[in-house]
């Protein structure tokens, strides 16, 4: 019987798995526990080092000990002239792959996994993203925590309204986007989309198939600048393709309503963010709410440098809250 294959784990399964599953794979696999300061480290180690006859990637991607570069979004792109023709499989720990090269690891023959399910978590997150823009629960927590409480109430007495009643328009109805849908709903907000054959299949079941759904009634419009146009906030839940990069655009900003909300929980290249900014300064958009950003890479601003950003942006970013600035 030959040895275990190995296998490298980037992160710790502390708060992941289960202590019994994590024994468990320990105990079929060889794992090598990612330690390598530098990227360059890693891939020379994966060249003709520890790393060069590995079977399998797990990329947990949290737990990285300090000191450590991380291994971001991206890495297989940069890690792909160096993967060893050992390496068949690679599972990533979260959702998005959009940057990951999938092509070039398949033609080496490498097999690449994200995680599925999250529908309901991401949701959540959307709807509280979708209270604060029209609360902006986010800016006045903030000043709170600065002492302001009368310039809070006074601005929220102008500036804070509800759900109730508001039409929600929502881009991406998948499996997030439903869920969104339906705790819209419950919020008493009139739900649109963009008409798509499958969610007008969807829509015209009828009995248990329909009830399994639990869709609510959903206005469909045949384009996005007709959508933009007609509701009092905008949801992306949608997949990042070339044909959504940037689809929140200066062009369609113009189109939309005065006074508009805005939602992201898909992919922070969908929005133009410099074209958002404009929005926002010109009261053309109220109010952001930002589950991903453009570039999540980079290190966030400061304390210091937070309080130098405009103060007139009142835009939530989830998380942490802080004033966004291109």
């Amino acid at each position: 019987m030959g040895p275990q294959p190995k296998i490298l784990v980037i992160g710790s399964p502390e708060g992941l798995a289960d202590e019994s599953l994590w024994k468990s794979f320990q105990s079929q696999y060889r794992v090598r526990m990612y330690d390598f300061p530098t990227l360059d480290g890693f891939h020379t180690s994966l060249r003709n080092g520890e790393c060069s006859d590995i079977v399998g990637i797990v990329r947990l991607g949290l737990n990285i000990p300090q000191g450590i570069e991380k291994v971001g979004q991206g890495w297989t792109q940069r890690g792909l002239p160096y993967f060893p023709d050992s390496l068949r499989l690679i599972v990533n720990f979260g959702h998005g792959y959009d940057e990951e090269d999938i092509q070039g690891l398949q033609k080496k023959g490498i097999q690449f996994f994200n995680t599925p399910g999250g529908d309901e978590a991401t949701a959540a997150v959307g709807i509280y993203l979708v209270i604060s823009v029209f609360r902006q629960l986010g800016r006045y927590e903030k000043m709170l925590r600065q002492g302001d409480f009368l310039p809070a109430l006074r601005d929220s007495a102008k500036t804070a309204v509800d759900t109730l009643g508001r039409h929600i328009g929502i881009v991406g109805m998948g499996a997030i986007g439903k869920a969104v849908a339906r705790h819209a709903a419950g919020l008493g907000m009139y739900i649109h989309s963009l008409d798509r054959p499958n969610l007008r299949a969807a829509l015209s079941l009828q009995g248990d198939d329909a009830a399994s759904l639990s869709l609510p009634p959903i206005t469909l419009a045949q384009s996005l600048d007709e959508l933009v146009g007609k509701v009092d906030c905008v949801v992306l839940a949608c997949s990042y393709t070339p044909q959504t990069h940037h689809l929140l655009s200066k062009e369609v900003f113009a189109r939309m309503k005065h006074g508009m909300r805005i939602v992201n929980i898909a992919r922070g290249k969908c929005i133009d963010e410099d074209a958002l900014c404009g929005a926002l300064a010109t009261g053309q958009v109220a109010a952001a709410g930002l589950d991903v950003h453009y570039n999540e890479s980079v290190t966030l601003p400061s304390h210091a440098e937070q309080e130098r950003l405009p103060r007139a942006l009142p835009l939530v970013s989830f998380p942490p809250f802080y004033p966004f600035s291109n």
